[in-house]
């Protein structure tokens, strides 16, 4: 029976790649390591920075590189991709193109998730890289499953940003409980929920000793669906259902 191979296209970040890999294999209902999905990771942390391109087009571009490691990735064997990067999806389309098989699309699968949980019309908070925030295809997701979108003031997203490049991306330590005073500002402004909308604060997130209720982390649901697919594709001969 063919097992479907995840394809994980990392590197953006490395850490934010692994706590991915980490939570992968702590959602497989597993009881033998022969149960866990068959992974190909292509960790990359050479692909020019997502945000510097997406603020100013004078910088590196990181689209061809994401677009060879996803062709790389269904070279090798894979299945279906992930892209353990939210501001990544900026460039969704262009790695969806250059290959055959299923690419996953974290803002998609969050957007849904917290749809089904919020009332149509809520209004979702959204901690993220100041290249996502700017360039609104987050925004664009939740408005397609009824959602407003809040991101935090000019001092926050500096907060959230610091806490992104300076802390983990520099492999420095960071404070969960800045973290948690953004999302709660958020909370307060009148977000029915709060996105963890960076993998580099999905490392944070996983750190905090509670979570509360109206705070999801994207990595997390990303995670989620890849099991699923994973689960249900294995049930099917490895014939995958998107």
């Amino acid at each position: 029976m063919h097992k479907p191979v995840l394809g994980i296209l990392g590197g953006v970040g490395p850490l934010a790649t692994a706590y991915f890999m980490e939570l992968l294999i702590k959602k497989t209902p597993a009881r033998t390591d022969q149960d866990h999905m068959p992974m190909i990771v292509f960790n990359d942390p050479q692909i020019p920075d997502r945000t510097a391109y997406i603020l100013d087009h004078a910088k590196p571009n990181p689209r061809p590189e994401m677009a060879k490691v996803a062709r790389w990735l269904e070279e090798a064997g894979a299945d279906y991709i992930a892209i353990a990067c939210n501001t990544a999806h900026y460039f969704y389309d262009d790695i969806n193109e250059a290959v055959k098989i299923p690419v996953v699309n974290i803002m998609e699968e969050t957007s849904e998730r917290i749809s089904s949980l919020v009332l149509a019309g809520s209004t979702v908070g959204l901690l993220a890289t100041e290249g996502t925030v700017e360039s609104g295809v987050f925004q664009g997701y939740f408005e397609r499953y009824g959602l407003r979108c809040m991101a935090p003031d000019p001092d926050g997203q500096a907060r959230i940003s610091h806490l992104i490049y300076d802390c983990v991306k520099a492999n420095q330590p960071y404070d969960e409980q800045e973290f948690l005073e953004e999302a709660y500002r958020l909370r307060d402004a009148g977000c029915e929920a709060v996105v963890v909308g960076c993998t580099e604060l999905s490392v944070i997130y996983q750190e905090l000793s509670r979570h509360p209720k109206w705070l999801f982390d994207s990595l997390d649901i990303l995670a989620d669906r890849c099991v699923k697919i994973y689960e249900t594709a294995r049930a099917a001969n490895g014939h995958i259902e998107m």
